[in-house]
């Protein structure tokens, strides 16, 4: 039986007012009835939690260290001696308060016995704050803590740091449960990182480059604080980051897919976030691995598992205590994840596995960060169950059968490993081994290894793995010669070439070398038997720009395989880099490029339109025809020089007339507004304008749904007068029901004071949808005037409960509509209870009236709790779930109807919120809140911005992005408002969510049950 809305709501108030009272001594029943992902059983012993581990034949599971030594390990790494670095917090979620110590530190694994089991465990480095990224270096590691990221050195060897100096920072930390992790060193020596959820951050290396990242991104750093860089952008919350002999980057993410290949320069998926111009970054996968929460990603490369599982990607997934498997299939120049069944499974619920390493004993290390709770948002983050003192480390080891026992696993130490030693580690199985090696060489024994690893890789006697790892040592310590390169570029081996392309493309300056054609080397690898090479020289020409390269690259562009996804983006992406060079264009004009070839213009056009300056916009001014597309449109009239835009503007006129296509028509028009509002400063001429009207109202006569929403859109967009009438009509009548809340909007845009009296006459209408009275009382309060609020005032005292609300929400959205809203509640003619929403509260706190705290307490005296309207719908709804037989087909008819403007199942809808995979884990009482009571649980990511505007109009949405001098906000509904910057009068973030607070309005009961069972079933598997 659900618990009384009363006792829900003490509940919350103990979450509020007891976070530190211990679990034990809280109603934990209550507590899980009311959030369903918290798991109510008692914690086990590391022993028991051993045996409810589920492996794959021949498969064992070890565990190296629990609490008390191990408290939530987040981030693994293995250093040269093969210790074990974790960062470990008992600060999350939350980071000590300013002024204190973190409690949290870095901890070192010193040694394992024969059965995984840690022998010496000691502290690295402490009084951290909230340590998630971490990674040994020469004497030390480089450790992010709230605010920065630290190098932490141990110059005497006495096993903990004794220096600590700031690297990069300071970072934003708003958000914790992302921040900057996955730390991986490359064989280049860089150190690549994820930069984590919702955070904002502008961060400047000591060369004077500065990079700004929001949310999800990639980037690299010099150990030793010189540079930072970006390598990827996008995705929502990357975590994780493994390397592959290929020197692939693969890195798993929440929200958007578990696995990608990290293409250098790509763009990917995250929420509501353009791509460049090129379109997102091609996945290597279909499938999500059920819930979207995903945990660190090891690629296994040595030779301790049977062969079946290696090249493959184990992937940690937290939510459902599982560790995934995908087998990987060739494509071309990038690997395809294939689903295999599960690599490990474990029926404690408290199992977490949240980091996996590779070990240098071929074992996979795994970070359990033990908890009853995991999600950061799904559950409050003062919740008394979060656990802060339980945490694990596992291996897992491939012991074989008693027929055919396998090899122990075993590590070397190569930290006191004489240079014989180290040459020969570059040729172990182990990747984790020979990167180990490769680090050591450089940073160790420096110059003394340079004639030795010449002449190993000048010799035959050299392994492949030697050859690849050994010319990376050569070229960091500056000593990779001509003659080893030239020599390297004909290796029969992939790998080989591979990495010295990769190593190439790392030089700075191509001519600095006048004795090898560098440029020429790597051209001629653009036609290498193997795709992966194909597609490292391809990037590594897309890094140094020369006018030479774009037909190549172009070509490489048309002759790669169309399944080849990878290598096709890597092309568009070096060929966007070779025009965006200084003065390509013009070098191209006198070079006669493209010249006649009418392929290579087109795929010069379509590359440019990802270009944002004038150069291009030029350029594609050869390409516009008389049927241009949007998207030429819109890249024209916003970055072209001023002086070409009358000449545009004339061959806008011709495409009309040769078009004579209203949809076209509708594309040029809309694009070109949009262009030159991102621009600023510029206007249609009035000769387009007066184009757009007719057009307008020609669509509006028309019986097809699609050209009346053009004919609408037109005439919002361009304040078309002769367009009134008839959008009163279309509001007025139900011949076109859906398209009548457009059509509202675009009457208050025509004209707004004229429209006060057909939204007050709408909002009355008492056969009318609700949905669409509240449509009419919030337009109607964004006509802000005198008149407009004397009519919400009207029609406030006779309307129902919730459009009521609505209507208030409105008048609190100005000044003087929140004084005459409380001057109304004040004499009685309103209820005082519209003052317990959470919407119009905000509202009227924001405009700072005078003993506003003090009118509240006066008008809500005696009132009960402010959500009790919508405790009581919740109970409602959840006692008619229960009762009603629903359909979870048709409620994926409401999701399509109500959710999939904002939100993603699977490939369906848009990802403008979180992606909805596995919501059903949540059960159907954290649902009913969600999708009831949507500001009752607001994730900070996805708060309400709240734009007022200079003329005094309130627009509210979720803030999405910035193009030129416009402001890109979601509405409730999903759909873009575009708002001019110089229009904004105040910019606020609320403390609500922009999500639709009256579904229950939008969907009748029988759709609303159908839609929660669907939801429902969204579990993972």
């Amino acid at each position: 039986m659900p618990q009384p809305r009363f006792v829900r709501s003490f509940v919350r108030c103990l979450l509020l007012t007891l976070a530190a009272a211990p679990w034990a001594t809280l109603n934990r029943a209550a507590l899980a009835q009311e959030y369903p992902n918290v798991v109510t059983a008692d914690p086990l012993s590391a022993a028991e939690q051993l045996k409810k581990f589920h492996l794959p034949p021949g498969f064992e599971i070890q565990l190296v260290a629990a609490e008390p030594e191990v408290i939530k390990p987040i981030n693994l790494n293995f250093d040269d001696r093969g210790r074990l670095f974790f960062s470990q917090s008992v600060e999350y979620p939350f980071p000590a308060k300013p002024g204190t110590t973190g409690r949290d530190t870095v901890r070192v694994i010193e040694g394992f016995d024969d059965s995984g089991r840690a022998t010496k465990i000691s502290t690295f480095v402490d009084g951290l704050n909230i340590p998630i990224g971490v990674t040994p270096i020469a004497g030390g590691a480089i450790v992010y803590s709230i605010p920065n990221i630290y190098r932490c050195l141990d110059p005497q060897n006495v096993g903990h740091a004794t220096e600590r100096s700031v690297l990069y920072g300071p970072f934003e930390f708003r958000d914790t449960h992302g921040m900057n992790s996955s730390f991986t060193r490359g064989l280049d020596g860089w150190i690549y990182a994820n930069h984590g959820f919702t955070n904002d951050d502008t961060i400047t290396g000591k060369d004077g480059k500065q990079i700004k990242m929001q949310s999800g991104n990639t980037y690299r750093m010099r150990p030793d604080g010189s540079r930072i860089e970006y390598f990827a952008h996008g995705r929502v919350n990357p975590f994780g980051i493994a390397m592959d002999p290929l020197d692939n980057m693969y890195s798993s993410d929440c929200e958007t897919l578990p696995a990608y290949t990290i293409l250098r320069g790509g763009y990917y998926p995250s929420f509501g976030k353009p791509d460049d111009g090129l379109g997102f970054a091609p996945p290597m996968l279909s499938h999500h691995h059920g819930p979207t929460a995903i945990g660190g990603i090891v690629y296994y490369a040595a030779e301790q598992f049977p062969a079946e599982y290696h090249d493959a990607l184990f992937i940690g997934n937290p939510v459902s205590h599982r560790v995934c498997w995908d087998k990987l299939e060739s494509r071309g120049s990038f690997f395809w994840a294939v689903e295999q069944p599960d690599f490990i499974k474990c029926d404690d619920p408290w199992f977490r596995p949240v980091d996996l390493k590779l070990g240098p004993d071929g074992a996979i290390y795994m970070a359990d960060f033990y908890n009853r709770i995991i999600g950061h948002y799904e559950v409050p983050l003062t919740h008394p169950g979060r656990d802060h003192d339980h945490g694990r480390i596992w291996r897992i080891v491939y012991v074989g059968t008693k027929d055919k026992p396998a090899a122990k696993a075993v590590a070397a130490n190569l930290a006191t490993a004489d240079l014989e030693h180290l040459i020969a580690s570059l040729a172990d199985p182990n990747l984790t081994v020979r990167t180990l090696a490769t680090h050591e060489l450089v940073d160790r024994i420096g110059k003394d290894a340079v004639i030795p690893l010449k002449k190993l890789l000048a010799s035959d006697s050299s392994r492949n793995w030697q050859r690849a790892h050994g010319l990376w040592v050569l070229e960091r310590l500056d000593s990779l010669d001509n003659d080893l390169v030239t020599r390297l570029a004909s290796d029969q081996d992939r790998l080989v070439r591979v990495h010295l392309v990769k190593a190439l493309a790392e030089r700075s300056d191509w001519q600095a070398n006048a004795a090898l054609d560098t440029t020429k080397l790597v051209r001629s690898k653009l036609t290498d038997p193997d795709a992966f090479v194909r597609r490292a020289a391809t990037e590594a020409l897309g890094r140094h720009p020369a006018l030479e390269n774009v037909k190549l690259l172009a070509d490489v562009w048309a002759k790669a395989p169309a399944d080849d996804t990878h290598l096709i983006h890597v092309a568009r992406m070096a060929l966007r880099d070779q025009l965006a060079a200084p003065g390509m264009y013009t070098a191209m004009e006198k070079a006669g490029i493209p010249g006649g070839d009418r392929n290579l213009r087109a795929r010069l056009a379509e590359v440019s339109l990802a270009i944002a300056n004038t150069d291009s916009a030029t350029f594609l001014t050869g390409h516009f025809s008389d049927q241009p597309d949007g998207r030429l449109v819109h890249h024209l009239t916003r970055y072209l020089p001023t002086d070409k835009l009358p000449e545009l503007f004339k061959s806008f006129a011709a495409s009309r007339q040769a078009a004579d296509d209203p949809n076209r028509e509708f594309e040029l028009l809309r694009s070109a507004q949009q262009g030159l509002q991102e621009r600023g400063g510029q206007t249609l001429p009035a000769e387009m304008q007066s184009w757009a009207g007719e057009l307008a109202i020609k669509l509006l006569a028309r019986d097809n749904s699609d050209q009346v929403t053009h004919g609408i859109e037109l005439a919002r967009d361009f304040h078309v007068a002769g367009a009134l009438q008839p959008m009163f009509a279309l509001v007025s009548t139900s011949k076109f029901e859906a398209l009548r809340p457009a059509a509202i909007d675009a009457c208050v845009a025509i004209d707004r004071q004229a429209s006060v009296p057909m939204l007050s006459d709408l909002i009355g209408r008492g056969g009318e949808s609700l949905s669409l009275r509240q449509k009419a009382a919030q337009a109607l309060a964004a006509v802000n005037s005198d008149p407009s609020r004397a009519e919400l005032l009207k029609q406030l005292t006779a309307a129902p409960e919730r459009l009521a609300v609505d209507i208030a929400a409105g008048l609190a959205g100005s000044k003087p509509g929140a004084e005459s809203l409380l001057a109304t509640i004040a004499t009685g003619k309103a209820s005082p209870r519209m003052l317990r929403e959470p919407t119009v509260v905000d509202r009227l706190r924001a405009h700072k009236l005078p003993n506003f705290d003090v009118r509240l307490k006066e008008l809500t005296a005696g009132l009960p709790a402010g959500d009790q309207r919508l405790n009581q719908l919740i109970a409602q709804r959840r006692e008619g779930f229960v009762k009603f037989k629903s359909n979870p087909d048709e409620g994926h008819k409401g999701f399509n109807k109500i959710c999939a403007a904002c939100h993603k199942i699977g490939d369906e809808g848009h990802k403008i919120g979180p992606q909805l995979d596995g919501i059903g884990v949540r059960g159907v009482d954290r649902l009913l809140e969600d999708v009831l009571d949507p500001n009752r649980n607001v994730d900070q990511a996805f708060r309400a911005t709240r734009i007022v505007t200079a003329d005094g109009r309130l627009t509210t949405g979720l803030v999405l992005r910035e193009e030129g001098e416009v402001l890109i906000l979601a509405d409730a509904n999903g759909k873009e408002i575009r708002v001019a910057k110089t229009d904004i009068g105040e910019r606020q973030v609320s403390l609500l969510s922009p999500m639709p607070a009256n579904v229950a309005d939008l969907l009748n009961e029988q759709e609303f049950y159908n839609l929660l069972a669907y939801l429902l079933s969204q579990k993972p598997k």
